[in-house]
Protein backbone atom coordinates (compact mmCIF):
# COMPACT_ATOMS: atom_id res chain seq x y z
CA UNK A 1 0.00 0.00 0.00
CA UNK A 2 2.89 2.14 -0.24
CA UNK A 3 3.93 2.78 -3.59
CA UNK A 4 4.61 6.37 -3.66
CA UNK A 5 7.31 6.84 -0.73
CA UNK A 6 10.15 5.29 -2.21
CA UNK A 7 11.03 7.52 -5.94
CA UNK A 8 14.17 5.79 -5.98
CA UNK A 9 16.07 2.35 -5.90
CA UNK A 10 17.63 3.66 -2.89
CA UNK A 11 20.31 1.88 -0.24
CA UNK A 12 19.36 2.52 3.29
CA UNK A 13 18.19 0.62 6.41
CA UNK A 14 19.67 -3.23 5.42
CA UNK A 15 22.89 -2.13 4.15
CA UNK A 16 23.57 -0.79 7.73
CA UNK A 17 22.81 -4.46 9.21
CA UNK A 18 24.92 -5.97 6.39
CA UNK A 19 27.71 -3.69 7.01
CA UNK A 20 27.73 -4.32 10.89
CA UNK A 21 27.62 -8.13 10.06
CA UNK A 22 30.39 -7.54 7.49
CA UNK A 23 32.29 -6.03 10.76
CA UNK A 24 31.88 -8.33 12.96
CA UNK A 25 32.07 -11.65 10.73
CA UNK A 26 36.09 -10.13 9.96
CA UNK A 27 38.94 -11.74 10.77
CA UNK A 28 40.18 -7.81 11.82
CA UNK A 29 39.07 -4.29 11.33
CA UNK A 30 41.10 -1.66 9.56
CA UNK A 31 41.99 0.63 11.98
CA UNK A 32 40.94 4.16 13.06
CA UNK A 33 42.74 6.33 10.83
CA UNK A 34 42.17 9.53 9.76
CA UNK A 35 38.68 10.81 8.13
CA UNK A 36 38.78 9.35 4.40
CA UNK A 37 38.44 12.19 2.08
CA UNK A 38 35.60 12.46 -0.31
CA UNK A 39 35.77 10.70 -3.37
CA UNK A 40 36.24 12.60 -6.86
CA UNK A 41 34.30 11.83 -9.65
CA UNK A 42 37.09 10.21 -11.45
CA UNK A 43 37.38 7.76 -8.71
CA UNK A 44 33.86 7.08 -8.57
CA UNK A 45 33.74 6.47 -11.84
CA UNK A 46 36.64 3.74 -11.35
CA UNK A 47 35.64 2.07 -8.84
CA UNK A 48 32.11 1.71 -10.38
CA UNK A 49 33.59 0.47 -13.70
CA UNK A 50 35.24 -2.28 -11.57
CA UNK A 51 32.46 -3.24 -9.58
CA UNK A 52 30.25 -3.28 -12.77
CA UNK A 53 32.84 -6.09 -13.85
CA UNK A 54 32.43 -8.12 -10.66
CA UNK A 55 28.43 -7.83 -10.41
CA UNK A 56 28.37 -9.47 -13.92
CA UNK A 57 30.79 -12.53 -13.25
CA UNK A 58 28.38 -12.99 -10.04
CA UNK A 59 24.82 -13.20 -11.89
CA UNK A 60 26.22 -13.92 -15.10
CA UNK A 61 24.75 -11.75 -17.14
CA UNK A 62 26.05 -8.24 -19.07
CA UNK A 63 24.99 -4.70 -19.11
CA UNK A 64 24.12 -3.43 -21.81
CA UNK A 65 25.95 -0.12 -21.69
CA UNK A 66 28.14 1.87 -18.51
CA UNK A 67 26.14 3.03 -16.08
CA UNK A 68 26.00 7.02 -15.28
CA UNK A 69 27.27 7.79 -11.69
CA UNK A 70 27.34 10.90 -9.57
CA UNK A 71 28.31 12.00 -6.76
CA UNK A 72 26.05 13.95 -5.18
CA UNK A 73 24.19 15.68 -1.49
CA UNK A 74 21.36 15.69 0.49
CA UNK A 75 20.02 18.82 -1.22
CA UNK A 76 20.70 17.20 -4.41
CA UNK A 77 18.78 13.69 -3.66
CA UNK A 78 15.34 15.63 -2.43
CA UNK A 79 15.41 17.38 -5.69
CA UNK A 80 15.72 14.30 -7.65
CA UNK A 81 13.46 12.79 -5.31
CA UNK A 82 11.01 15.77 -5.44
CA UNK A 83 11.20 15.64 -9.79
CA UNK A 84 10.92 11.56 -9.69
CA UNK A 85 7.99 11.59 -7.82
CA UNK A 86 6.29 14.69 -9.30
CA UNK A 87 6.85 12.23 -12.57
CA UNK A 88 5.63 9.49 -11.20
CA UNK A 89 2.03 10.25 -9.31
CA UNK A 90 -0.10 13.48 -8.71
CA UNK A 91 -0.68 15.84 -5.72
CA UNK A 92 -4.05 14.29 -5.60
CA UNK A 93 -2.50 11.07 -5.07
CA UNK A 94 -0.13 11.95 -2.35
CA UNK A 95 -2.93 13.48 -0.66
CA UNK A 96 -5.11 10.05 -0.94
CA UNK A 97 -2.58 8.01 0.15
CA UNK A 98 -2.05 10.49 3.58
CA UNK A 99 -5.75 10.37 3.72
CA UNK A 100 -6.28 6.67 3.99
CA UNK A 101 -3.00 6.09 6.06
CA UNK A 102 -4.48 8.26 9.00
CA UNK A 103 -8.24 6.68 7.97
CA UNK A 104 -6.85 3.66 8.61
CA UNK A 105 -5.03 4.50 12.02
CA UNK A 106 -1.11 3.96 10.86
CA UNK A 107 -0.46 7.55 10.74
CA UNK A 108 -1.09 10.15 13.89
CA UNK A 109 -3.85 12.69 12.74
CA UNK A 110 -1.63 15.79 12.99
CA UNK A 111 1.54 14.22 11.50
CA UNK A 112 2.72 15.32 7.93
CA UNK A 113 3.20 12.19 5.89
CA UNK A 114 5.29 12.80 3.51
CA UNK A 115 7.43 15.61 5.87
CA UNK A 116 8.14 12.72 7.99
CA UNK A 117 9.01 9.98 4.71
CA UNK A 118 11.36 12.58 3.66
CA UNK A 119 12.84 13.27 6.68
CA UNK A 120 13.77 9.69 7.21
CA UNK A 121 15.11 8.98 4.00
CA UNK A 122 17.12 11.75 4.21
CA UNK A 123 18.47 9.99 7.26
CA UNK A 124 19.05 6.55 5.60
CA UNK A 125 19.50 6.96 2.51
CA UNK A 126 23.30 6.20 1.16
CA UNK A 127 23.04 6.21 -2.53
CA UNK A 128 20.12 5.95 -5.30
CA UNK A 129 19.80 4.78 -8.87
CA UNK A 130 17.06 6.47 -10.54
CA UNK A 131 15.58 4.00 -13.33
CA UNK A 132 14.34 7.61 -15.24
CA UNK A 133 17.57 8.67 -16.17
CA UNK A 134 19.59 5.73 -15.74
CA UNK A 135 22.04 7.09 -13.43
CA UNK A 136 23.11 5.53 -9.97
CA UNK A 137 23.76 8.61 -7.19
CA UNK A 138 26.20 8.21 -4.59
CA UNK A 139 25.53 10.56 -1.67
CA UNK A 140 28.79 12.22 -0.83
CA UNK A 141 29.65 11.61 2.30
CA UNK A 142 30.23 8.01 2.08
CA UNK A 143 33.66 6.79 0.91
CA UNK A 144 35.41 3.45 0.94
CA UNK A 145 34.02 -0.07 1.65
CA UNK A 146 30.43 1.78 2.99
CA UNK A 147 30.69 3.34 -0.85
CA UNK A 148 31.39 -0.27 -2.55
CA UNK A 149 28.72 -2.11 -0.77
CA UNK A 150 26.12 0.60 -1.96
CA UNK A 151 27.45 0.66 -4.86
CA UNK A 152 27.29 -3.14 -5.39
CA UNK A 153 23.54 -3.01 -4.74
CA UNK A 154 22.65 0.31 -6.45
CA UNK A 155 24.78 -1.34 -9.38
CA UNK A 156 21.97 -4.39 -9.39
CA UNK A 157 19.73 -2.14 -9.58
CA UNK A 158 21.05 -0.43 -12.87
CA UNK A 159 21.64 -4.33 -14.42
CA UNK A 160 17.63 -5.16 -13.42
CA UNK A 161 16.57 -2.09 -15.09
CA UNK A 162 18.50 -2.60 -18.25
CA UNK A 163 17.44 -6.20 -19.06
CA UNK A 164 13.59 -5.60 -17.32
CA UNK A 165 12.71 -1.73 -17.55
CA UNK A 166 12.09 -0.98 -13.99
CA UNK A 167 9.94 2.02 -14.68
CA UNK A 168 7.94 -0.40 -17.44
CA UNK A 169 7.19 -2.43 -14.68
CA UNK A 170 6.70 -0.49 -12.23
CA UNK A 171 3.96 2.69 -13.35
CA UNK A 172 1.02 0.09 -14.22
CA UNK A 173 1.11 -1.24 -11.35
CA UNK A 174 1.31 2.24 -8.93
CA UNK A 175 -2.75 2.33 -8.95
CA UNK A 176 -2.64 -0.84 -7.18
CA UNK A 177 -0.74 -0.43 -3.77
CA UNK A 178 -0.17 -3.98 -2.40
CA UNK A 179 0.74 -4.94 -6.36
CA UNK A 180 3.75 -2.14 -6.41
CA UNK A 181 4.66 -3.15 -2.94
CA UNK A 182 4.80 -6.54 -4.12
CA UNK A 183 7.23 -5.50 -7.20
CA UNK A 184 9.57 -2.89 -4.97
CA UNK A 185 9.91 -6.46 -2.64
CA UNK A 186 11.60 -8.16 -5.87
CA UNK A 187 13.51 -5.26 -6.87
CA UNK A 188 15.24 -4.64 -3.37
CA UNK A 189 15.46 -8.35 -3.10
CA UNK A 190 17.67 -8.75 -6.12
CA UNK A 191 19.96 -5.69 -5.12
CA UNK A 192 20.36 -7.26 -1.46
CA UNK A 193 21.09 -10.70 -3.19
CA UNK A 194 23.82 -9.29 -5.40
CA UNK A 195 25.02 -6.89 -2.37
CA UNK A 196 26.03 -10.14 0.09
CA UNK A 197 27.03 -11.96 -2.53
CA UNK A 198 29.48 -9.45 -3.72
CA UNK A 199 30.30 -8.70 0.09
CA UNK A 200 30.94 -12.21 0.68
CA UNK A 201 33.27 -12.63 -2.59
CA UNK A 202 34.97 -8.93 -2.90
CA UNK A 203 34.07 -7.16 0.38
CA UNK A 204 36.86 -5.37 2.57
CA UNK A 205 36.41 -5.26 6.52
CA UNK A 206 34.64 -2.19 7.74
CA UNK A 207 37.01 0.43 9.79
CA UNK A 208 35.71 1.29 13.12
CA UNK A 209 34.64 4.76 11.85
CA UNK A 210 33.02 3.43 8.59
CA UNK A 211 30.80 0.87 11.48
CA UNK A 212 30.12 3.91 13.33
CA UNK A 213 28.71 6.07 10.62
CA UNK A 214 26.72 2.82 9.44
CA UNK A 215 25.54 2.62 12.59
CA UNK A 216 24.40 6.15 12.89
CA UNK A 217 22.60 5.96 9.95
CA UNK A 218 19.14 8.07 10.58
CA UNK A 219 18.17 6.36 13.70
CA UNK A 220 16.73 9.49 15.21
CA UNK A 221 14.08 9.84 12.03
CA UNK A 222 13.51 6.58 12.23
CA UNK A 223 12.18 6.52 16.06
CA UNK A 224 10.19 9.80 15.63
CA UNK A 225 8.28 7.74 12.89
CA UNK A 226 4.97 5.74 12.96
CA UNK A 227 6.03 1.63 11.72
CA UNK A 228 3.68 2.72 8.36
CA UNK A 229 6.56 4.86 7.09
CA UNK A 230 9.68 3.03 7.44
CA UNK A 231 8.35 -0.51 7.72
CA UNK A 232 7.34 -1.37 4.39
CA UNK A 233 10.70 0.23 3.22
CA UNK A 234 12.47 -2.10 4.83
CA UNK A 235 10.40 -4.75 4.33
CA UNK A 236 11.02 -4.50 0.59
CA UNK A 237 14.82 -5.61 0.99
CA UNK A 238 14.45 -8.10 3.73
CA UNK A 239 10.96 -10.42 2.27
CA UNK A 240 12.41 -9.16 -0.54
CA UNK A 241 15.79 -10.61 -0.12
CA UNK A 242 13.76 -14.09 0.99
CA UNK A 243 11.83 -14.09 -1.69
CA UNK A 244 14.02 -14.68 -4.12
CA UNK A 245 16.57 -16.89 -1.95
CA UNK A 246 13.47 -19.21 -1.47
CA UNK A 247 12.46 -19.15 -4.73
CA UNK A 248 16.36 -20.29 -5.81
CA UNK A 249 16.23 -22.92 -3.55
CA UNK A 250 12.60 -24.44 -4.88
CA UNK A 251 13.16 -24.09 -8.24
CA UNK A 252 17.07 -25.01 -8.74
CA UNK A 253 16.10 -28.78 -8.89
CA UNK A 254 14.85 -27.97 -11.95
CA UNK A 255 17.96 -26.64 -13.11
CA UNK A 256 16.82 -22.70 -12.57
CA UNK A 257 20.01 -20.51 -11.36
CA UNK A 258 19.69 -17.22 -9.17
CA UNK A 259 19.35 -15.29 -12.15
CA UNK A 260 16.76 -17.47 -13.30
CA UNK A 261 14.43 -16.81 -10.18
CA UNK A 262 15.44 -13.51 -10.36
CA UNK A 263 14.48 -12.91 -14.28
CA UNK A 264 11.35 -14.90 -13.79
CA UNK A 265 10.34 -12.59 -10.63
CA UNK A 266 10.91 -9.90 -12.70
CA UNK A 267 8.62 -10.67 -16.06
CA UNK A 268 5.86 -12.21 -14.21
CA UNK A 269 5.96 -10.04 -10.80
CA UNK A 270 4.03 -11.83 -7.77
CA UNK A 271 0.79 -10.16 -7.88
CA UNK A 272 0.39 -9.23 -3.56
CA UNK A 273 2.77 -9.36 -0.72
CA UNK A 274 1.07 -12.75 0.54
CA UNK A 275 2.64 -14.12 -2.33
CA UNK A 276 6.46 -12.55 -1.29
CA UNK A 277 6.14 -12.96 2.48
CA UNK A 278 4.65 -16.35 1.55
CA UNK A 279 6.89 -17.58 -1.27
CA UNK A 280 5.19 -20.76 -1.96
CA UNK A 281 2.30 -18.90 -2.76
CA UNK A 282 4.32 -18.34 -5.87
CA UNK A 283 6.78 -20.45 -6.94
CA UNK A 284 4.85 -23.67 -5.92
CA UNK A 285 2.54 -24.41 -8.35
CA UNK A 286 0.55 -26.76 -6.25
CA UNK A 287 0.23 -23.63 -3.55
CA UNK A 288 -0.05 -20.79 -5.84
CA UNK A 289 -2.23 -18.27 -4.62
CA UNK A 290 -3.47 -15.19 -6.38
CA UNK A 291 -5.58 -12.48 -4.75
CA UNK A 292 -9.10 -13.39 -5.20
CA UNK A 293 -10.10 -10.14 -7.18
CA UNK A 294 -13.27 -8.41 -5.44
CA UNK A 295 -14.74 -5.73 -8.26
CA UNK A 296 -16.78 -3.38 -7.02
CA UNK A 297 -19.66 -0.88 -7.96
CA UNK A 298 -19.04 2.57 -7.15
CA UNK A 299 -22.04 5.31 -7.36
CA UNK A 300 -20.93 8.21 -5.15
CA UNK A 301 -23.35 10.75 -4.20
CA UNK A 302 -23.46 14.09 -5.68
CA UNK A 303 -21.00 16.30 -4.73
CA UNK A 304 -18.42 13.09 -3.92
CA UNK A 305 -15.79 11.46 -6.04
CA UNK A 306 -13.67 8.76 -6.31
CA UNK A 307 -10.41 9.62 -4.67
CA UNK A 308 -8.61 6.05 -4.92
CA UNK A 309 -9.57 2.65 -5.60
CA UNK A 310 -6.75 0.05 -4.85
CA UNK A 311 -6.11 -3.06 -2.44
CA UNK A 312 -4.10 -3.06 1.02
CA UNK A 313 -3.11 -6.23 0.88
CA UNK A 314 -1.07 -8.71 4.02
CA UNK A 315 1.51 -6.10 4.61
CA UNK A 316 -0.61 -3.00 4.98
CA UNK A 317 -3.07 -5.65 7.13
CA UNK A 318 -0.41 -7.02 9.25
CA UNK A 319 0.40 -2.88 10.17
CA UNK A 320 -3.07 -2.38 10.93
CA UNK A 321 -3.14 -5.16 14.03
CA UNK A 322 0.41 -5.79 14.90
CA UNK A 323 1.16 -4.71 18.57
CA UNK A 324 3.00 -1.95 19.08
CA UNK A 325 6.72 -3.04 19.89
CA UNK A 326 9.60 -0.87 21.30
CA UNK A 327 12.93 -1.19 18.97
CA UNK A 328 16.09 0.20 19.78
CA UNK A 329 16.93 1.61 16.72
CA UNK A 330 20.08 2.39 18.01
CA UNK A 331 21.02 -1.41 17.31
CA UNK A 332 20.46 -1.72 13.66
CA UNK A 333 20.91 -5.43 14.17
CA UNK A 334 17.41 -5.17 15.63
CA UNK A 335 15.76 -4.44 12.50
CA UNK A 336 16.79 -7.91 11.23
CA UNK A 337 14.68 -9.75 13.62
CA UNK A 338 11.05 -7.82 12.71
CA UNK A 339 8.58 -9.53 11.54
CA UNK A 340 6.10 -8.61 9.10
CA UNK A 341 3.07 -10.69 9.09
CA UNK A 342 1.12 -11.92 12.17
CA UNK A 343 -1.64 -13.99 12.91
CA UNK A 344 -4.77 -11.82 12.11
CA UNK A 345 -3.22 -10.92 8.70
CA UNK A 346 -2.16 -14.18 7.46
CA UNK A 347 -4.48 -16.46 5.68
CA UNK A 348 -5.37 -13.05 3.38
CA UNK A 349 -7.43 -13.62 0.27
CA UNK A 350 -8.13 -10.49 -1.34
CA UNK A 351 -9.02 -7.15 -0.45
CA UNK A 352 -10.90 -3.79 -2.31
CA UNK A 353 -10.41 -0.62 -0.47
CA UNK A 354 -12.12 2.66 -1.96
CA UNK A 355 -12.11 6.73 -0.47
CA UNK A 356 -14.31 8.66 -1.37
CA UNK A 357 -13.99 12.70 -0.88
CA UNK A 358 -15.97 15.77 -0.59
CA UNK A 359 -14.99 19.47 -0.20
CA UNK A 360 -15.24 18.74 3.65
CA UNK A 361 -15.59 14.80 3.99
CA UNK A 362 -13.81 11.51 3.67
CA UNK A 363 -15.51 8.09 3.36
CA UNK A 364 -13.41 4.90 3.20
CA UNK A 365 -14.49 1.69 2.71
CA UNK A 366 -12.54 -1.92 2.57
CA UNK A 367 -14.07 -5.01 2.33
CA UNK A 368 -11.54 -8.09 2.31
CA UNK A 369 -12.17 -11.61 1.78
CA UNK A 370 -10.42 -14.65 4.10
CA UNK A 371 -8.85 -17.90 3.23
CA UNK A 372 -11.47 -19.29 6.21
CA UNK A 373 -13.69 -18.70 8.28
CA UNK A 374 -11.15 -19.15 11.24
CA UNK A 375 -8.77 -16.77 8.93
CA UNK A 376 -11.65 -14.18 8.90
CA UNK A 377 -12.76 -14.45 12.86
CA UNK A 378 -8.91 -13.83 13.61
CA UNK A 379 -8.73 -10.61 11.74
CA UNK A 380 -12.30 -9.10 12.95
CA UNK A 381 -10.98 -9.89 16.48
CA UNK A 382 -7.91 -8.00 15.47
CA UNK A 383 -9.76 -5.15 14.56
CA UNK A 384 -12.33 -5.13 17.54
CA UNK A 385 -9.49 -5.14 20.10
CA UNK A 386 -7.73 -2.04 18.62
CA UNK A 387 -11.30 -0.50 17.65
CA UNK A 388 -11.74 1.87 19.98
CA UNK A 389 -8.22 3.85 20.09
CA UNK A 390 -8.80 3.64 16.14
CA UNK A 391 -12.17 5.46 16.77
CA UNK A 392 -10.18 8.08 18.45
CA UNK A 393 -7.93 8.68 16.03
CA UNK A 394 -10.57 9.25 13.14
CA UNK A 395 -12.08 11.63 15.59
CA UNK A 396 -9.20 13.94 15.34
CA UNK A 397 -9.41 13.97 11.52
CA UNK A 398 -12.60 15.99 11.34
CA UNK A 399 -16.13 16.61 12.24
CA UNK A 400 -18.18 12.92 13.16
CA UNK A 401 -14.69 11.08 12.54
CA UNK A 402 -15.12 7.67 13.55
CA UNK A 403 -15.07 4.11 12.26
CA UNK A 404 -17.54 1.24 11.93
CA UNK A 405 -16.66 -3.03 11.75
CA UNK A 406 -19.57 -4.22 9.93
CA UNK A 407 -20.84 -6.86 11.72
CA UNK A 408 -20.49 -10.25 10.55
CA UNK A 409 -22.60 -12.05 8.30
CA UNK A 410 -23.70 -15.66 8.23
CA UNK A 411 -24.33 -15.83 4.84
CA UNK A 412 -20.60 -14.68 4.19
CA UNK A 413 -18.31 -15.82 6.84
CA UNK A 414 -14.97 -15.63 5.07
CA UNK A 415 -15.53 -11.63 4.33
CA UNK A 416 -14.66 -8.68 6.63
CA UNK A 417 -15.14 -5.14 5.64
CA UNK A 418 -15.12 -1.97 7.52
CA UNK A 419 -15.19 1.69 7.19
CA UNK A 420 -13.81 4.85 8.15
CA UNK A 421 -14.84 8.92 7.72
CA UNK A 422 -15.52 12.18 8.98
CA UNK A 423 -17.09 15.33 7.77
CA UNK A 424 -20.42 13.09 6.81
CA UNK A 425 -23.81 14.18 7.77
CA UNK A 426 -25.77 11.20 8.86
CA UNK A 427 -27.72 11.79 5.80
CA UNK A 428 -24.61 11.40 3.50
CA UNK A 429 -23.46 8.10 5.81
CA UNK A 430 -26.48 6.45 4.05
CA UNK A 431 -25.80 7.02 0.89
CA UNK A 432 -22.29 6.57 0.94
CA UNK A 433 -23.12 3.52 2.42
CA UNK A 434 -25.03 2.47 -0.82
CA UNK A 435 -22.32 4.20 -2.71
CA UNK A 436 -19.90 1.21 -2.92
CA UNK A 437 -21.00 -2.69 -3.28
CA UNK A 438 -19.51 -5.79 -4.88
CA UNK A 439 -21.10 -6.05 -8.31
Amino acid sequence: MFRSKRPFCITLFLLVSCALSACENSRAASPQGPAAERWSQAHLEQVTATIQTQVEALRGEKYARPVDVEITDTRGFIEHATQRMAKLTTEAQLSAEEDVAKLLGLVPPEMDLWATTFAVLEGQVGGFYDPGNDTFYLMESFTGTLAKIILAHELTHALDDQLYDIDGTLKPLLKHRDRAAAFQAVVEGSGTAMMSQWMGAYGEPLSPAEAAQAASMGTESLSEAPPYVWKPLLASYTIGNTFLDRGYRMRKKDGLTFADVTRIAFQSPPRSTEQVLHPEKYWKESERDDPVQIELEIAPPADWKVLEESSLGELALTLMTEEPKEIDFSNPMALVFLKYTNAAARGWGGDSMVLLGSEEGRYLRVMTIWDSAKDADEFRAALEERLASWSRDVALLGEGGTVNLEPAAAAAPLAVSFSAWHGVSDAQLESLAKAVSVK
